[in-house]
């Protein structure tokens, strides 16, 4: 399948963050002891998030896209108004005037469609060149749409962070190595009454027996369909998780319960019950 295409570069300016930024920045400095502040705040934060965009020479962002033919804002009643000329003061106003106010579009069109992937990498360049992220709105040639955050500076740290990107292998590698200590010991977390426990293993082995128990388990009770501590269970049931390696939290150390335990109901109970008893004994090595 063919890389989707577009031919209008749409970016969204959040109008109501842009006028509660402001509205915080002037409380900020009205503490300060600064008196001066503009007759309509809120229109003053619009015309501040427009000015960039109106300065803009589109064609000259990134060299060799060479595809943009105009730049216009289009505002929520759906006039247009061409981003480097005069834009009327009541078109603002009327944006202003509304809480909380609707957001406006910059609307770059293209003489000829181009891939998503081209168009990406000019919102980065346009990203670092007003310094600031930017929202764009991609459209397939099915009519799908999709938001996307453009940040150059943030896209630069990335790049140069190469060791933070594992895949799903390394990173489920990595996790596991965090989970025990070099003498084999693995922990998994339990709820308790609203509040998980740390519980130690010999090996990983007896650590995930031990999880694959508490989900059988748990199976097995909520199929029922009767409240599970009207049947015996006390505390929260649910099934362990796999967990690091306890920082300062003692861990209590337990043996993962034979499978026989879970053959009737009876005997789930009495194994949950004990290992209920077990977490709940502050003596535990």
């Amino acid at each position: 399948m063919s890389e989707p295409r577009d031919d209008v570069i749409r970016i969204r300016l959040d109008t109501a963050r842009a006028v509660e930024a402001f509205r915080h920045l002037l409380a900020e400095q009205a503490a300060a002891g600064e008196t001066r502040a503009p007759a309509n705040p809120a229109a003053t934060a619009v015309w501040r998030q427009l000015a960039p965009f109106r300065l803009v020479e589109y064609g000259y962002v990134d060299p060799g896209f060479g595809a943009v033919t105009g730049a216009y804002v289009g505002f929520p009643d759906g006039s247009l108004y061409p981003a480097g000329e005069a834009i009327p003061e009541r078109a603002v106003a009327a944006v202003a005037a509304v809480s909380p106010p609707a957001p406006l579009y910059v609307y770059l069109p293209l003489d000829r469609p181009m891939r998503h992937g081209r168009i990406e990498r000019f919102l980065d360049a346009l990203s670092a060149h007003l310094d600031q992220p930017l929202v764009a709105v991609l459209r397939d040639g099915e009519g799908a749409s999709v938001a996307r955050l453009f940040d150059a500076e943030a896209t630069r740290a990335a790049a140069a962070e190469v060791g933070r990107h594992p895949d799903a292998p390394a990173l489920a590698a990595l996790f596991a190595a965090q989970t025990m200590r070099p003498d084999g010991r693995a922990y998994a977390s339990l709820v308790q009454d609203f509040a998980p426990r740390a519980i130690e293993f010999a090996s990983v082995a007896a650590r995930d027996a031990f999880i694959a128990w508490t989900r059988a388990l748990c199976d097995r009770v909520f199929a029922t369909g009767e409240d599970p501590e009207r049947l015996g269970f006390a505390g929260t049931l649910r099934p362990a998780e796999i967990a690091r390696v306890p920082e300062e939290e003692e861990a209590v150390r337990l043996e993962p319960p034979p499978a026989a335990s879970l053959d009737s109901l009876e005997t789930m109970r009495t194994a949950w019950t004990g290992l209920m008893a077990a977490l709940a004994r502050p003596d535990q090595p």
